[in-house]
């Protein structure tokens, strides 16, 4: 049984939340080769490049081939194994992060849908070997792996275009009300104000957004404004009460409040722990 698994280093000086990566890798399994049942607490994407499987997760059986992908979702109890005469050779990729539940609306995926089928298969090869490959790059290795990566979900994304089609007109409504609450995140812009000027319904917009971002818009824009914090936080030069003026908070102790719930640390020790290189 070959196996070849890539570690990815957590990179201290980056400010992208978005995605990240924790490891990447590919197995020629062995006739009957298992996994699990396991509970993870990232995302992981398989690709089958060849012969055949059997995934349970969410209390179904899906028997899978070669040019099937399926996804395994954090807190679901998960197992997989090779067929005993034609077993699978697939790799994978582990990762996490605040964008990654939006992506994956946009593909189709989730835990009550987690398989996908593409016939991209050359395409998918590449973009892993990118992966592969980054890891062995020097201080642009981040950039690459993201590339790759991205690279990655835009063929599972384009897996299912019809269905992608249907939901064209909710999306594109989604993306502005997503556009204005980053553009105007240090501006305290309210819902019913970003639902205004799209012309929507504010209980519709709700609802579309958290059908297609896996969170509502509130969150997705407290999400935003402490991402922007970290990345704010991160330049010794400003004080912590800079920081909550830059994203929109006139009082310091509610900015470190809502930082505290959502990073689950307060601002300080945010800062002492980037200055340290452990974040």
């Amino acid at each position: 049984m070959a196996i070849q698994q890539y570690e990815f280093q957590t990179f201290p000086n980056s400010t992208n939340m978005d995605v990240r990566l924790y490891y990447c890798g590919t197995e020629n399994c062995v006739s009957g080769h298992t996994v699990g049942p396991v509970v993870r607490d990232y995302y992981k994407i398989h690709y089958i490049h060849s012969g055949k499987g059997v995934l349970r997760t969410g209390g179904k059986t899906y028997h899978l081939r070669r040019g099937q992908g399926f996804l395994v979702t954090p807190g679901l109890l998960t197992f997989y194994r090779a067929d005993e005469e034609d077993p699978w050779t697939y790799s994978w990729v582990a990762f996490t992060g605040l964008q990654v539940e939006y992506y994956l609306k946009r593909s189709h995926l989730s835990q009550e849908q987690p398989v996908f089928e593409t016939d991209q298969d050359e395409h998918i090869q590449n973009c892993f070997m990118e992966m592969f490959k980054a890891t062995e790059q020097g201080l642009n290795k981040e950039l690459k792996l993201l590339g790759a990566f991205y690279s990655f979900l835009s063929v599972i994304l384009d897996a299912d275009s019809a269905l992608a089609a249907s939901e064209n007109v909710q999306g594109h409504y989604v993306e502005q009300a997503m556009e204005l609450i980053e553009q105007h995140y240090a501006d305290n812009l309210t819902i019913e104000e970003v639902a205004s000027r799209l012309k929507l319904n504010r209980k519709y917009l709700s609802k579309i957004f958290k059908d297609t971002v896996g969170v509502t818009p509130q969150q997705y824009s407290l999400q935003y404004r402490m991402n922007r914090a970290c990345e704010l936080l991160r330049n010794p030069l400003l004080s912590v009460a800079q920081v909550a003026e830059e994203i929109g908070y006139r009082d310091p102790l509610l900015f470190s409040r809502m930082f505290k719930r959502i990073m689950k640390m307060p601002p300080s020790q945010f800062r002492k722990q980037t200055e340290s290189g452990q974040h």
